[in-house]
This record gives C-alpha cells, structure tokens and sequence, in this order.
C-alpha cells in the first residue's frame, strides 16, 4: 500500500510537471507562467483581439519565425479557457481539458516513457491523453527530425483528435506541401487539412518591432 500511495503521489508531481495542461476549472489554472518564458513576454507586449468562442476551430497557422503563430495559438486557447470558466458550473463543461505544448517537447515525454528512470506514464496512458484533450495546442509542428517512430506517434494521435472532433491548433515554419514533402508521406498533412482551416501568419516580425 506505501509503494502505492508513492507511486501516486509521483504521478500528481508529473502530471503538474506536463506544459500547460488543465482540467475543470481550466482558467482559474491558467497563469501567464504555465507558459515558456518567452511566450509570457510576447503575452505582454502584444495587444490581441480577443477571440468569439463560436469561431474557435482546428486551425494550420503557418509562416516565418517572429511572425506572431505561437502568440496568436496562445490567445485562440486563453479565450478558450476562459469560456470553460465562465461556465465551469456546467457539469459538461467542468469535463473539458485543454493544453499546450510543442511538438520537439511532446516527443521527448515519450521517449522518457521508455526509460527506466522516468516511466511514471505509459505510452498508452499519454496517447490517450493528448489525443481526448478538448483542445490542444501543438506548437513548432514539423521542426523536428522525422523518423518512422515519430510519424506513427504524431498520426496516432492527429487522426484520433481528427476523428473525435477535438479542437487543434497547430503552428508551423512549413506549408502543408513542404510538411509532406518532410514527412516523405502525406497521409498525416491530408489529415490536417482535412480537420484544420489553413492560415498563413503575417510578414511582420513581431519580436523585432517589440525590442
């Protein structure tokens, strides 16, 4: 029973280790500091229109660095939150979860799944985590090296969110083209095109006009 109750205990640690995920009363949870340092910078400085809940949906922002996708993602999800917390007595709405994370980060919690120094979590258990989330944020989409291994986790979980209707937000250097084309296989872009409305971020450099 004590290695039990250990075991636990180390789970919640984790759990509120994991970048940005909430549960229930989403916006209560939702400080500026959930976010990477620079991201709570550029939260700052910019000024951004909030954003209708009705008009939230799977969405490919992509473009060149600086060029405000993250901040813009970032946003989409805070008005989110917000909406889960102005109706966090709805006993459905006290079920939704939302998260943010990039894609380099999402790989590496898997592969520490496979490691006998942290394996808190099972493959299994984080699939299934990041593929029911309400609404997601996958950030830096295509910036890591591809391999087989990475591909299959990443459909996994896209086509599971794809199929289930979940709410994503994925932000990107590449075009859909040049994602297949990095992929050398376009079943996942023909996903995200099929589930996302496609939208290029803006020429201005965001990080240059705000120093």
């Amino acid at each position: 029973m004590i290695e039990d109750a250990e075991l636990e205990n180390r789970r919640k640690e984790k759990i509120l280790r994991l970048p940005a995920v909430w549960e229930e009363s989403a916006f209560e949870k939702t400080l500026i500091t959930k976010f990477p340092k620079r991201i709570q910078q550029d939260i700052l400085k910019l000024s951004l229109p909030d954003i209708d809940i009705d008009e939230i949906e799977s969405t490919y922002l992509y473009g060149g660095i600086g060029t405000g996708k993250t901040i813009t993602a970032v946003q989409i999800m805070l008005n989110y939150l917000k909406y889960l917390y102005i109706n966090q007595y709805d006993k459905d709405i006290q079920k939704k979860t939302a998260g943010f994370i990039s894609v380099p980060e999402l790989l590496l919690l898997f592969k520490a799944v496979y490691s006998k120094v942290d394996n808190v979590f099972s493959e299994t258990e984080l699939i299934k985590m990041y593929s029911d989330m309400d609404f997601l944020v996958l950030d830096d989409f295509g910036v890591d090296k591809t391999t087989d291994w990475s591909f299959q986790l990443l459909y996994i979980i896209i086509n599971r969110r794809y199929e289930n209707m979940k709410i994503t937000i994925f932000t990107s250097n590449l075009k859909l083209s040049e994602l297949a084309d990095k992929f050398g296989d376009d079943r996942l872009t023909s996903r995200i095109q099929q589930m996302c409305k496609i939208k290029k971020s803006g020429t201005k450099n965001y990080r240059e006009d705000n120093l």
